[in-house]
């Protein structure tokens, strides 16, 4: 014993070891995830361990192998992704899979991704198989997705008729791998990281990635792919078309003169307090027909149909709705074709973004919110285009001690005025070169 210990007193000493044991990593307790930074409840953090070895002894019940063939990537020539999310995670996945052909030329990929989504992916190059699966919307969670068990065994169950008709999968990229610190669903994430993502993660470099979570998500996405052997050269969003897609957009868009700018307004959301009114909407397109006699196209999925009617009575300037009427893969190719997309934080958005279109985006996030939370524009801005993202300054009553908007309604989104809104558009149709500073 040195001296110094000696001068302890022997509480002291129990003390500082109690300390030492537990900051020791196995026995702290992570956050729920990377979004939702409160510590994980301590019933679900002691049963983590028991569900993962749950889940490593159900595998081979799924025609899956416990653990991994390959420790390189460039050994797995079967690789399969899962992906449960929205629309605009669907377009922002693209990205992956491109560099993930890149790296594996030769190997077969499978994707199986949310139902809803499945346009996104179908005339994609870079999978050889796409399976769907339908998912509750009730599993995704306001501050991060976490996939139900029902789900996750759905997905291995997919899984296993792939390896037995194709072979056993290397590597699984799946619902979670977005997540280091396993969040709320342990089961899944230890039923598709433990086979491929996971192992490889652990062996390259010796430890595990250190991913930051204030990136873009498509940096974000691409970094992790990267730590998993991915070779990326390229951060670009993609959308694939059919020739179909092509002609019924040109179709629809006849009617429109060629010498006048084109804007698409994206007027719904998922959630309610994304959703900016409908009067407001109205009011720029009332704008931007009188300033830039702009041709005004309301666009969106069927559940929109509520809002543009609501901004058809307010306003007569709009030249289309479109709203409900279009595939996934025909919205895409009117947003081609748009000079400026106005809208909501929604999969809209991302589509422009993908096809290369502008945008303003009205975001229910704060300025002064946390910049790692779902839905800030931090992670979530349209990626690759010019675009201008209009924030609350501060967040309202409620709402002020908290990362960002939890209203059932439009809240915080109403300090986003239609003044604001339409300015933002005229500057970039402006800087893109399609108005004159005179007009």
């Amino acid at each position: 014993m040195t001296t110094e210990e000696g001068n302890q007193l022997p509480d002291s000493t129990a003390r500082a070891r109690t300390s030492a044991l537990a900051s020791w990593r196995p026995l702290r307790r992570p956050a729920r995830a990377l979004e939702d930074q409160r510590l994980m409840p301590w019933g679900l953090f002691l049963a983590r361990r028991p569900i993962r070895l749950l889940a490593r002894l159900a595998m081979p019940r799924f025609g899956r192998r416990v653990g991994t063939r390959c420790r390189s990537i460039k050994e797995a020539g079967h690789v399969a992704v899962v992906h449960w999310d929205s629309l605009g995670d669907a377009v922002l996945l693209t990205p992956v899979l491109r560099e993930l052909r890149r790296t594996l030329p030769h190997a077969r990929i499978v994707l199986v991704c949310n139902a809803n989504n499945q346009e996104v992916f179908v005339n994609c190059p870079y999978i050889d198989s796409l399976q769907t699966q339908t998912v509750q919307v009730s599993s995704i969670s306001l501050l991060g997705a976490s996939g139900s068990r029902r789900q996750a065994l759905d997905a291995a169950k997919i899984l296993a008729g792939e390896a037995r008709r194709h072979g056993p999968i290397d590597l699984v990229v799946g619902p979670d791998w977005l997540d280091p610190v396993y969040g709320a669903s342990f089961f899944d994430g230890a039923l598709f990281c433990a086979g491929g993502g996971g192992r490889i993660l652990r062996h390259r470099g010796g430890a595990d990635a250190d991913i930051d979570v204030r990136q873009h998500f498509v940096l974000r996405n691409l970094n992790i792919a990267h730590v998993l052997g991915v070779e990326v050269e390229d951060d670009r969003l993609e959308f694939w078309t059919a020739s179909n897609d092509v002609a019924e957009a040109t179709e629809l868009l006849a009617g429109l003169r060629p010498d006048r700018p084109i804007v698409a307004l994206g007027v719904g959301a998922s959630a309610s307090r994304r959703q900016w009114p409908a009067d407001r909407f109205a009011h720029v397109a009332d704008v931007l027909v009188e300033r830039l006699a702009a041709q005004v196209v309301l666009v969106g999925a069927e559940d929109a149909k509520c809002a543009a009617e609501e901004v058809q009575a307010q306003s007569n300037k709009v030249a289309l709705n479109l709203v409900g009427k279009t595939s996934i893969g025909v919205l895409g190719e009117l947003l081609r074709r748009a000079d400026l997309v106005v809208g909501n934080d929604s999969g809209p958005i991302h589509i422009a973004a993908a096809v290369g279109t502008s945008a303003v985006v009205v975001s229910q996030h704060p300025v002064d919110g946390e910049p790692w939370v779902v839905n800030s524009p931090n992670r979530y801005r349209p990626w690759g285009v010019r675009s201008i993202v209009l924030q609350p300054p501060t967040g309202l009553e409620s709402c002020v001690n908290w990362p960002t908007c939890l209203a059932d309604d439009p809240h915080c989104i109403l300090s986003v005025s239609d003044v604001e809104v339409a300015e933002a558009a005229m500057m970039l149709l402006a800087t893109d070169g399609l108005i004159t500073n005179g007009s």
